[in-house]
């Protein structure tokens, strides 16, 4: 059996069917910029991907979708674990997903255990796990 962080790198980046190109241009290079790609979630879901240093990853999507109008408060964020546990926060403009992206707490604590959480605001998460 494949180790699901390699699972993972068989199923991220542009994969057909994941088209960043019809992603308004605001979106799809603040994502960019931000170093995140489409991934392709199955099911018709789809969501920026972005792994960090740590083991873990970051995903954000607007309604399992890559594209939305950045303004509305209808992005989702998170941290996510390799091997599980997650923190996620909903209801965010783009900006603000962004944001958590870069603070949100990593989901496995230092010793070792998971987090499984999901919060009505970037500040409530820090609060809590920070």
């Amino acid at each position: 059996m494949s180790e699901p962080a390699d699972d993972l790198d068989q199923w991220t980046g542009t994969r057909p069917g994941v088209r960043a190109d019809r992603v308004r241009p605001a979106v799809r290079q603040a994502m960019t910029a931000a170093g995140f790609a489409p991934m392709d979630l199955g099911d018709g879901s789809n969501a920026w991907y972005r792994r960090s240093d740590d083991g873990t990853h970051a995903l954000i999507s607007h309604n399992n979708a890559l594209d939305g109008d950045p303004a509305v408060k209808d992005w989702i964020v998170g941290q996510y674990g390799e091997r599980g546990g997650f923190v996620e926060v909903g209801g965010l403009p783009l900006a603000r997903a962004l944001e958590g992206a870069d603070v949100l707490p990593s989901p496995v604590r230092p010793d070792g255990s998971l987090v499984e959480a999901l919060y009505p605001s970037l500040q409530q998460a820090l609060d809590d796990l920070g």
